[in-house]
């Protein structure tokens, strides 16, 4: 691959990270840190399972996530428990119905092992969301933001770290449909006329949408 295209990927990555920070700032009402530091700030969990609390309040009450206010994190940096976090946060979306192809794996996030798995999940589940009337639409700054030389310099460094191939934001609606029309087929199946089996998304009427 040469330097030109890889110079665009870190760009591109970049945009992801800044429509997924700013998409979390509207739900959480809380601000961020910028796109090129918001790989580390996920990595110990708080904010997504203030992002589970979010849409799923039953799943991850307040109090139940460690280290809310990241006083230890910033004291100490990452502890075990931290895991519990990103847990709350898995458990949150599959309690919604978020297809579990989507779901990074607790590593991925805590040993930072596929970070772009993760950004790729949070646009996912901000589709899902704003499909079911729970959040609002992510954007897209593709080309609408800028970054210094130096930082698509660093992200494109990152990246080759994870030698990992970019996952397909673009693709996210269509897998999305396709996953969803599979469960639905197979939940179809299970009810056997019985009415029994969850759909996707189903009992999420009491809800609350995201304080945006």
């Amino acid at each position: 691959m040469d330097e030109e295209r890889r110079q665009n990927i870190a760009y591109q990555y970049l945009c992801r990270l800044e429509e997924a920070k700013r998409w979390m700032e509207t739900c959480l009402s809380e601000e961020l840190p910028p796109p090129t530091e918001l790989e580390e700030t996920l990595r110990n969990g708080v904010v997504l399972a203030k992002l589970g609390h979010c849409f799923a309040p039953t799943v991850v009450p307040l109090k139940k996530i460690y280290d809310r206010e990241q006083m230890r994190y910033k004291a100490a940096g990452l502890h075990f428990r931290h895991t519990d976090n990103i847990n709350y946060w898995r458990d949150a979306m599959s309690h919604v119905g978020l297809p579990s192809i989507f779901h990074p794996e607790t590593t991925d996030i805590y040993d930072k092992k596929n970070m772009p798995r993760v950004v790729y999940c949070i646009h996912a589940l901000s589709l899902y969301l704003f499909k079911l009337g729970l959040a609002p639409q992510i954007q897209d700054l593709y080309g609408k933001v800028d970054f210094t030389e130096e930082e698509i310099t660093n992200m494109k460094r990152e990246l080759e770290k994870y030698g990992l191939q970019l996952p397909a934001f673009s693709r996210i609606g269509g897998i999305l449909a396709n996953e969803l029309s599979v469960d639905e087929a197979a939940g179809d199946g299970a009810q056997g006329g019985s009415g029994a089996g969850q759909q996707p998304g189903q009992d999420l009427g009491s809800a609350p949408k995201c304080q945006i």
